[in-house]
């Protein structure tokens, strides 16, 4: 649940991330989610990086989607092509004999079944808004926040988010 979320959130040109910064607001930026894949639990980070300039700005647009999630769900269009990206970026990932070992390898390693992506696909199918909703408030309703940069900036963020929360 949390890999169609990343979908939904960053990957390609229709991703939420990419509408919400690029499109509607002009900002360049960096983004990604880290999820590992392991049978223990792992960390569900969100970064985000911008210039000085467009960081307040920035965040505020984040917290925004960050609330959206927590009290909307994902329409069904847009969760079904998340779904769709996400199967696509698993079956690129194993194009080749050696991409498929090392796969393979990593998730023998990991203690986990060989065949995990390729089972995790069927299953994404059936995953349905109001699951993503239940997953997102469970693991992003309290999160972390972790501010780099410009300390006059980051009081800036500091303090909307003290007035937010």
């Amino acid at each position: 649940t949390l890999k169609i979320l990343e979908s939904y959130l960053t990957f390609g040109m229709s991703s939420l991330l990419f509408k919400m910064f690029r499109e509607k607001n002009g900002l360049t930026y960096e983004t990604g989610i880290i999820n590992p894949v392991r049978n223990q639990n792992a960390p569900f980070l969100i970064y985000l990086s911008v210039s000085n300039e467009k960081a307040l700005l920035a965040f505020k647009i984040l917290i925004n989607i960050w609330k959206n999630l927590l009290t909307k769900f994902i329409p069904s269009k847009k969760l079904e092509l998340s779904k769709i990206k996400l199967e696509n970026s698993i079956l690129m990932a194993n194009q080749s004999i050696e991409d498929i070992i090392l796969r393979k390898v990593q998730l023998i390693s990991f203690q986990m079944d060989p065949s995990f992506d390729l089972e995790s696909i069927e299953i994404f199918n059936s995953i349905t808004p109001e699951e993503i909703n239940k997953v997102v408030n469970k693991y992003l309703k309290n999160p972390f926040l972790s501010l780099l940069g410009d300390s006059k900036i980051c009081n800036e963020i500091k303090k909307y988010w003290e007035d937010y929360s």
